[in-house]
């Protein structure tokens, strides 16, 4: 058993071994991850649904010209889909460590959890996405540098209960020596979730743009689950590697 291996406490940071874990936890718990990240992306849903009604794309083909209020909805879209991602993962980083203890991940028990933490993770959340985004659309290299900075910003704020400022150097200070890997963990993902996308589409441009768009939201919604376990599971090895922790000191927060 997984949890049987982390009670050691003699575990390492390793591509494969955060990804096999990962892989595991979301195994187990799919059905409770997928339902909270579900509940947690109506808003993101709606607003796709809004986007799709409010920008019709085959006239700007034609026109050349953007309609009207279009960047104002494409970034109320953008903000929206950033505060789901930073929800989602606040919520299942609880529900990680509970399965990683041997414990159920309830669906309402992670959502209040995650809740109680929301101002905190959600203010820093947003400010590092909004930060990391700035630095990808201006020059790339400093938006990539601190997505990996601050990987586990988030298990951060919420298992330790550090002020946002503390997060950040905290995140920064234990992804330090592992960049290189956390950007291996990072361009799978982003391949896996592209590959996905891709072959679904396919199905979904025969379904015409409502479905297209119903699979799209679907895919998203479902890697933000995967990757919110993996954050938390990357987190719980690095503590393990540098600090010599074990799953149930980090997770006796919750009790």
């Amino acid at each position: 058993m997984v949890q049987d291996s982390l009670a050691r406490g003699s575990e390492t940071f390793e591509i494969g071994r955060v990804i096999s874990t990962s892989i595991a936890v979301f195994g187990r718990n799919i059905v409770a991850f997928l339902a909270l990240a579900l509940v947690i992306g109506i808003p993101y849903i709606l607003t796709q649904i809004w986007v799709a009604g409010s920008l019709d794309m085959a006239a700007v083909e034609q026109t050349g010209q953007l309609p009207d209020g279009f960047w104002g909805v494409i970034t109320i879209s953008l903000l929206i889909g950033l505060l789901t991602y930073v929800l989602t993962q606040s919520v299942i980083v609880y529900g990680t460590f509970q399965d990683l203890r041997g414990q159920r991940a309830g669906v309402g028990d992670s959502l209040s959890r995650g809740l109680a933490v929301l101002p905190r993770a959600v203010i820093g959340g947003m400010l590092a996405s909004i930060a990391i985004l700035i630095g990808m659309v201006l020059i790339l290299v400093p938006g990539l540098i601190l997505s990996l900075m601050w990987w586990v910003l988030m298990p951060v704020l919420v298992i330790e209960g550090t002020g946002i400022g503390q997060g950040f150097g905290r995140s920064r200070e234990l992804t330090r020596g592992h960049r290189w890997g956390i950007l291996g963990l990072l361009v799978l993902v982003v391949v896996a979730q592209w590959i996905v996308a891709f072959v679904l589409g396919l199905v979904g441009a025969l379904l015409g743009p409502v479905g297209a768009g119903i699979i799209n939201v679907a895919v998203t919604l479902f890697f933000a689950a995967f990757s919110s376990v993996m954050v938390a599971v990357g987190y719980y090895y690095l503590r393990a590697e540098k600090e010599g922790i074990v799953i149930d000191d980090l997770a006796r927060v919750f009790d």
